[in-house]
């Protein structure tokens, strides 16, 4: 059976993923294409405070004048973001009291939640660009496959053992 707290993550995931298709497919037609930021709002361990691209930043060993202009192009940015992630958690509580069986209201959040993360795709991408194109030296530029492929190999070694520990669980009946 689809209840709400099946159906809203997962229409969210849908959502965020195919915005970052989106915006992956549309950055690499440009003439100086920023590479991917990753999963967009996923926290990589050791690094909750600003998830993907902020671990590829720390990676890339940025100068003092570096670090100082990513600050100000971040600082520009926190009152959009600040306002999507209130928007975002008032629509989640509207979702979580609202009856799937209400169709116009329920799709009106969705719509809404839809929204929410298009933009938020888009304002990231916005801001990685802005570091990339107008911070970030050739090497350092050079630098993001790596670090990117590192992380993703990292990150499935990671799915991995966690699914060898816990397939071993259940075959126990733990």
């Amino acid at each position: 059976m689809f209840t709400v707290r099946k159906v809203v993550p997962a229409l969210c995931l849908a959502v965020s993923m195919s915005g970052l298709a989106v915006y992956v497919a549309s950055a690499t037609a440009s003439t100086t294409p920023p590479p991917a930021a990753g999963p967009a709002g996923h926290h990589w361990r050791g690094h909750h405070h600003g998830g993907f691209m902020h671990m590829v930043l720390h990676k890339l060993n940025l100068t003092d004048p570096q670090k100082a202009q990513v600050k100000s192009i971040m600082a520009g940015e926190k009152s959009r973001f600040e306002a999507l992630r209130t928007s975002s958690q008032t629509n989640r509580e509207a979702l979580a009291s609202t009856a799937p069986t209400d169709t116009a209201a329920y799709g009106a959040l969705i719509a809404t939640a839809q929204k929410n993360a298009a933009t938020r795709i888009q304002l990231m991408g916005e801001t990685w660009t802005n570091i990339y194109q107008n911070v970030l030296t050739q090497t350092q530029r050079d630098a993001i496959p790596g670090i990117v492929a590192a992380a993703k190999v990292q990150h499935e070694q990671r799915m991995e053992q966690w699914k060898a520990e816990h397939s071993s669980a259940e075959s126990t009946g733990q």
